[in-house]
C-alpha cells in the first residue's frame, strides 16, 4: 500500500523540494523540522572550517570535515551538490589540495543555497 507524505507545516515549493528528504524520515514532518535545525545550526560552520583546513593545507583534516559535511546534508539532498562532496574527501584524501580546494570553491554556492532552503524549514514550522 503506497501512502502519499503531506508536508502540513511547509509551502507548496518546499513541498516539492523537500519531498525525497520527508520519505528517508518515514514522513515525519517533527523530525525533519529537527533535522533542519540542525543543519541550519551546524552546517555553517563546518563549510568554514573546511574552508579554513583546505586553506592551511590540513587536508586529512578537510577530508574528514567534508565527510562530516556530507551525512549532515545528505538527508535533505543526496543528489548535487551533496554527492559531490565525495570527491573532494577523495582528492583531499590523495593530498590534491589545490583540487580540493577548487571543488569547493565551485560547490559553495550550491551548498550555501541548499543550507539556506533548509533552513527556511525551520523558519517555516
Amino acid at each position: 500500500m503506497k501512502h502519499e507524505l503531506v508536508m502540513t507545516a511547509f509551502s507548496k515549493a518546499q513541498r516539492t523540494r523537500f519531498t525525497a528528504a520527508l520519505q528517508r524520515v518515514g514522513g515525519d514532518e517533527e523530525i525533519l523540522i529537527m533535522l533542519a535545525q540542525i543543519v541550519a545550526e551546524d552546517a555553517p560552520p563546518m563549510l568554514a572550517k573546511l574552508e579554513t583546513q583546505l586553506n592551511e593545507n590540513q587536508l586529512d583534516a578537510a577530508a574528514k570535515s567534508a565527510h562530516a559535511l556530507k551525512g549532515l546534508l545528505s538527508t535533505f539532498e543526496t543528489g548535487t551538490p551533496v554527492e559531490e562532496l565525495q570527491q573532494l574527501i577523495d582528492e583531499a584524501r590523495l593530498g590534491q589540495g589545490r583540487t580540493a580546494t577548487a571543488m569547493l570553491n565551485k560547490l559553495r554556492p550550491s551548498l550555501d543555497t541548499l543550507v539556506s532552503q533548509v533552513k527556511e524549514l525551520t523558519e517555516e514550522s
